[in-house]
């Protein structure tokens, strides 16, 4: 897994793969990005999964807090240990 992302990580992403990473980060499920961009949630899954890999970091929302941060400014921020683990929506103070 990378340790610093750069310009260089998120060129390696296809200009698709950036838009799809772009509605993520607005916080939309699979469905919402495929409805968004007029393709199916199969291949939104598809391009997730390469810009994980692409990106090396460890969940969607690792990538997206990535592409946050790399366009507020932060180039080559240490997103490495971001969401490692699934977040749990909390309602009540109970995991759902």
């Amino acid at each position: 897994m990378q340790s610093r992302l750069s310009a260089e990580s998120f060129s390696a992403l296809s200009e698709r793969e950036l838009q799809v990473l772009e509605v993520i980060a607005r916080d939309k499920t699979d469905r919402e990005v495929a409805r968004h961009l007029g393709i199916r949630e199969r291949t939104v899954r598809a391009h997730v999964g390469r810009i994980i890999v692409k990106l090396g970091v460890a969940s969607r929302v690792g990538a997206a807090v990535a592409f946050v941060r790399w366009n507020a400014g932060e180039r080559g921020c240490d997103c490495s240990r971001v969401a490692e683990k699934p977040m749990v929506a909390l309602v009540g103070g109970t995991p759902h």
